[in-house]
């Protein structure tokens, strides 16, 4: 993080790196969810069981409903709603 402080404000700049990681981390799950149903079509393709298929399937929805409630918690506590389960 660059910080710059000019007069009595101090402003923060990210680094290139630091945007790119952040870049990366914003859009990791539309690239997993991308590369297994490319990896799913060769399975198929295949003629491999989807058993395992299936197992990943069912962890990328738990993981994509956890970041769905993650964002609905961050923009209720932005908001300055109250949090409600």
């Amino acid at each position: 993080m660059i910080v710059r402080r000019k007069g009595g404000l101090t402003e923060f700049i990210p680094t290139p790196r630091e945007k790119r990681e952040g870049l990366i981390r914003d859009h990791v799950l539309s690239l997993v969810a991308n590369l297994h149903r490319r990896i799913e079509r060769l399975e198929r393709g295949a003629g491999l069981p989807d058993k395992e298929s299936e197992a990943f399937e069912s962890l990328y929805k738990l993981i994509q409903n956890d970041e769905n409630r993650n964002l609905k918690l961050h923009n209720t506590l932005i908001a300055g709603g109250s949090v409600d389960n």
